[in-house]
């Protein structure tokens, strides 16, 4: 659980539904033109993922609960990360406080510089496998599949950006992810332990000042007790440094099959946001055997982000000290929680906590005062498009998945969730029940008048004894 101690906060989401003929847009706000440039490239590509996570949503199928009353999710659709962006406008405003800058894209104008990448690439795809097939040595192969997968995530995230903007795509290669990864488990490259894992993987990443992710699990959020333990390992063998501070980020995926695991670690340059190389190792299960390898709350994690609340005009979004994605604190670590509302608007935060005893709902205390206003905090224009500290959390017992789900309007928030306060835990808790209190949660916000714009944004993280 997470526990206030400075002040309380909270947050929840994004999702624009965009028009696929219209531009799509970004706003920052800096002291400097680099740094609001900066801002409105990322707030860019939170629009663009929120597109690809709005498509994720309208796919999912709800079969039903299976007898153990878990819901069951059905969708083919990809998700990408670290969605590559080309062709930007931006027009600057000088105002007050710095600079403000909007940083557009036009899929007419762009559509050319994706599909030309995009070939590119293809052209690369086909040049490895026409070296694999050529190859006889086992560790060239290796490295030219390791090269292929890296450049098949490459077509994809640029392939997610094309769909979304309405471009229309070349055909695509004669060969996917999934070939790839079948191939490389037939070359084993003997690793019978943790340790021998993380020194093959450090051998790639020799670069200074580097921040390690812990690896998920494929299509997961949250970090399971296996990612918590390869860190630990393989922080010893890189030279990290503090997210502040640090010039890359090193974020790691796996897949799961019968006898072993397909690790996958990427180099990510912060200024440019550009992969700089990847590393993919094949892991036995004996190595791994006694680690739980699947995240607690995956079922519940896919039904929180699948339903998020769509508006064309009106973003949040919530982000922790260490970024958004990847994210695992341990016992008696300091969380930070930060918020942006691109306009003037009021919001009010739900946790759910799942841990090995209990699952539990509730809101969030963001001031001081009476009845619901203590739960709802205002954004003022001033603040608007601005990162705000909603204050500092310490990581205590019990451990397991917290996600926040942060709800924004742009009119005062009237009906909450009924609440009952707990004496032993200090919570306002909403439910025991984590799925009903996210129908309640979703029920409250569909309003009538076309006047009243919803948003929200989730996050997830995993907390873990040290």
């Amino acid at each position: 659980m997470i526990k206030k101690i400075v002040l309380s906060l909270a947050l929840t989401t994004v999702v624009v539904s965009t028009s696929l003929y219209a531009n799509i847009s970004g706003v920052g706000v800096g002291k400097t033109q680099s740094l609001a440039k900066k801002e409105a490239l990322l707030d860019l590509g939170r629009t663009i993922k929120s597109e690809v996570r709005s498509n994720f949503e309208e796919s999912i199928t709800v079969v039903g609960d299976d007898d153990n009353g878990k819901t069951k999710l059905i969708s083919n659709t990809k998700i990408s990360s670290n969605l590559p962006i080309l062709g930007v406008d931006f027009n600057k405003l000088f105002i007050d406080s710095g600079v403000k800058i909007e940083a557009s894209l036009s899929p007419s104008k762009v559509a050319k510089l994706y599909k030309q990448k995009l070939n590119n690439l293809k052209d690369e795809i086909n040049s490895n496998i026409a070296e694999i097939k050529k190859s006889k040595n086992n560790s060239i192969k290796l490295n030219l599949y390791e090269n292929l997968y890296s450049l098949l995530k490459d077509y994809d995230r640029y392939e997610s950006v094309a769909i979304i903007l309405d471009i229309k795509l070349p055909t695509r290669v004669n060969i996917t992810k999934a070939e790839v990864k079948s191939e490389m488990l037939k070359l084993d490259l003997n690793i019978d332990s943790m340790k021998m894992a993380t020194k093959v993987l450090a051998k790639e990443f020799t670069e200074d000042s580097i921040f390690i992710y812990p690896p998920l699990l494929q299509n997961t959020t949250t970090v399971a007790p296996f990612g918590s333990a390869f860190i630990q390992e393989l922080k010893g063998e890189i030279k990290t440094s503090p997210l502040k501070k640090a010039s890359y980020i090193l974020v790691g995926e796996y897949t799961l099959s019968k006898k072993s695991m397909i690790l996958n670690y990427e180099l990510i340059a912060l200024k440019s946001n550009k992969v700089l190389k990847s590393k993919t190792i094949n892991i036995p299960k004996k190595v791994y055997k006694d680690f739980e390898v699947k995240p607690k709350g995956i079922d519940f994690s896919s039904l929180l982000k699948s339903g998020v609340i769509l508006s064309n005009n009106l973003k949040v979004t919530i982000k922790t000290n260490k970024g958004d994605e990847n994210l695992l604190y341990k016992d008696g670590e300091e969380i930070e929680l930060f918020v942006k509302l691109n306009k003037m608007g009021y919001i009010y935060i739900v946790g759910y906590t799942q841990t090995k005893g209990k699952k539990l709902s509730y809101l969030v205390e963001l001031n001081e005062g009476d009845g619901d206003s203590k739960f709802i905090k205002f954004i003022n224009a001033d603040d608007a498009s601005r990162w705000i500290s909603l204050g500092a959390f310490t990581i205590e017992q019990p451990f397991g998945v917290e996600s926040l789900q942060i709800i924004a309007s742009n009119q005062r928030i009237k009906t909450l969730p009924n609440v009952r306060y707990d004496d032993e835990s200090g919570y306002y808790i909403i439910s025991n029940n984590i799925k009903k209190a996210l129908i309640t949660t979703r029920g409250i916000k569909r309003k009538k008048s076309k006047k009243v714009e919803i948003s929200e944004d989730v996050l997830n993280f995993t907390t873990m004894k040290k």
